[in-house]
């Protein structure tokens, strides 16, 4: 009974010095296992997009787009000061700008739509929800890995109208709207459920004189494109 009374100590001892080392080793490098990472992991399931006129403080702030993405991504959420229940949820998360100043940011996040908006002010954050927005074309600032994230609908009709509209297939499209896309809030319904409608912005040349305005769902990870708009553009 000793015997195993004091391998059981040893076993306890050898569980708590692994489950610190642990915490210490991979908190916010990915574990899943923790709430904040989980977070992180849903926001950058999803496109991240926001407000152009917002862009100057992540430049001010002294980060390019590409470091401000990977440093939020190594963040830390703040539960305590982000909404966490309901359908529109909105996260807290602090940061250190390259100068060493803490800085925070909020993230919105819908239970079915595919996008994150990045708010920096914290009035706007309690007004600003994944279904409601102050912004009519957001700035996509990071799209998942998926090469074919999107992907037309099968319907004949649909299909033929994007073809005279200049988009002939699945890989054209990606290209298209990672190269020129904006996520349009003004022809999205994000309060729509079960799927929310959402609305993506984009031109099949540089230059060309009319825009694409594509409504879609977010449907198995992937975005189902099934209603076109075109638009002339004003210049």
């Amino acid at each position: 009974m000793k015997d195993f009374l004091r391998r059981l100590k040893y076993y306890g001892l050898g569980f708590i010095i692994g489950t610190i080392m642990v915490v210490f080793m991979f908190d916010n490098k990915g574990c899943s296992w923790f709430p904040s990472n989980r977070v992180k992991d849903n926001l950058f399931n999803r496109m991240i997009v926001i407000n152009p006129d917002n862009l100057h403080f992540i430049k001010d702030q002294g980060f390019s787009e590409s470091a401000f993405l990977k440093t939020i991504q190594d963040g830390d959420v703040d539960f305590g000061k982000s909404k966490k229940q309901g359908l529109d949820k909105v996260y807290r998360i602090d940061y250190q700008t390259p100068s060493g100043i803490k800085q925070h940011c909020f993230m919105t996040m819908g239970d079915e739509s595919f996008i994150t908006e990045v708010i920096f002010s914290k009035q706007n954050a309690l007004k600003v929800t994944p279904s409601k927005s102050d912004i009519r074309d957001g700035k996509i600032l990071f799209f998942p890995k998926n090469q074919f994230l999107f992907y037309m609908d099968s319907s004949q009709v649909f299909q033929k109208e994007m073809k005279e509209a200049g988009v002939s297939n699945d890989k054209q499209l990606n290209l298209l709207i990672r190269k020129f896309g904006e996520f349009s809030f003004n022809y999205a319904q994000l309060n729509t459920h079960p799927k929310p409608i959402h609305g993506i912005r984009f031109q099949t040349k540089k230059g060309a004189k009319e825009s694409l305005c594509v409504q879609c769902i977010w449907f198995k990870d992937k975005i189902k494109v099934y209603s076109l708009k075109r638009e002339a553009k004003d210049f």
